[in-house]
């Protein structure tokens, strides 16, 4: 089993950390048209309501998550990896399972809710800068959509059962960076999010797992469009818990498709009777096959290791010091 498709997507994420994409906007004739939205809602919890468009089916792990279902007679070990990873999952993207796991019915986290309210057109500053990205792409000239860049900030308020009162930290998302730079010289256009949690009240007994969270994207030019909803190529997210270690998520939607989950320093995984210190779970869409590898100290080339402060190298990580768990998984199609 090939164990390649990583390498494609780890250049996104540092897209991201750069703040802003490619720099393309040298010599462009467009300006930067980002500004300050400020909102409210009644909930920030996403699920599929009958009569209308599903949305759940655009959130990040719909696919993964789905995908990491053992196929019949796989072996109880496959079924308790994918129980531990799914519940990792749940617990930093505020996902509720299905009745029977093999799936979820709601997801509450400020990534998928973002990517929600610009795919459903709901802020026209957000048309507005992909209809940039249409505009320069087809007219050959870069440009460049950036909040930061303008001193602008997205902020979200969830106002449902707080009977008028100031919003709890977990209420209120705000949102440094929202990017979408166009590159026609390579008839691609990349994206960026950033979103930094408040800090918790001192009584606060149970803060939000989620203390950031980066995600980047490349698009292909044909298929990008400046309404509804966009499919990338490739995305990368970067998420840090509070108490569950660091999480890398990378996917590839073209050639050979596959989604990578990373977990670094993880607490209460158990796999083979060891709670690793990294976790790399690859599922390959295509094969319809899990490969988890996972290290018991620390990968080579980490920034424990090094004393360095880059990321962990994911490509160390999945040649893993332990023999890996292999299985075979439900197939899904059509991946959104």
């Amino acid at each position: 089993m090939r164990h390649s498709c990583i390498f494609a997507a780890v250049p996104l994420l540092a897209v991201f950390l750069a703040g802003c994409g490619p720099d393309s906007s040298s010599g462009s004739n467009f300006h930067n048209p980002a500004e300050s939205v400020s909102l409210s809602f009644e909930s920030f919890e996403l699920s599929n309501e009958e009569g209308l468009p599903e949305v759940l089916p655009q959130t990040l792990f719909h696919d993964f998550y789905r995908g990491l279902e053992p196929a019949d007679g796989e072996s109880d070990e496959s079924a308790d990896v994918t129980a531990q990873l799914r519940g990792r999952l749940d617990l930093l993207m505020g996902l509720t399972p299905s009745d029977d796991g093999t799936s979820y019915t709601s997801a509450r986290n400020p990534l998928d809710f973002l990517r929600h309210v610009i795919a459903s057109n709901q802020v026209n500053n957000f048309d507005v800068g992909r209809q940039l990205m249409r505009d320069s792409m087809d007219r050959g000239e870069p440009a460049t959509y950036n909040t930061r860049s303008n001193n602008a900030l997205i902020r979200f308020t969830e106002t449902g059962g707080n009977n008028g009162a100031d919003p709890e930290p977990d209420q209120r998302w705000i949102y440094p960076l929202l990017d979408w730079t166009s590159v026609p010289q390579s008839d691609r256009i990349f994206s960026a999010i950033q979103f930094i949690a408040r800090a918790p009240n001192d009584d606060e007994p149970n803060p939000p797992e989620l203390l950031s969270l980066g995600w980047s994207a490349q698009y292909a030019n044909k298929g990008f469009s400046a309404s509804g909803y966009n499919q990338p190529e490739f995305a990368a997210t970067s998420m840090t818990g509070r108490e569950l270690g660091n999480i890398e998520f990378f996917q590839v939607f073209t050639g050979e498709q596959s989604g990578t989950l990373v977990l670094k320093q993880t607490s209460g995984i158990t796999l083979n009777g060891q709670e690793p210190s990294y976790i790399c779970a690859e599922l390959d869409y295509q094969q319809s096959t899990v490969s988890v590898f996972y290290f018991s100290g620390t990968p080579e080339g980490s920034s424990e290791e090094t004393g360095t402060d880059t990321n962990p190298n994911p490509v160390e990580c999945l040649k893993g010091e332990n023999e890996p768990i292999v299985y075979n998984t439900v197939p899904i199609e059509q991946r959104q």
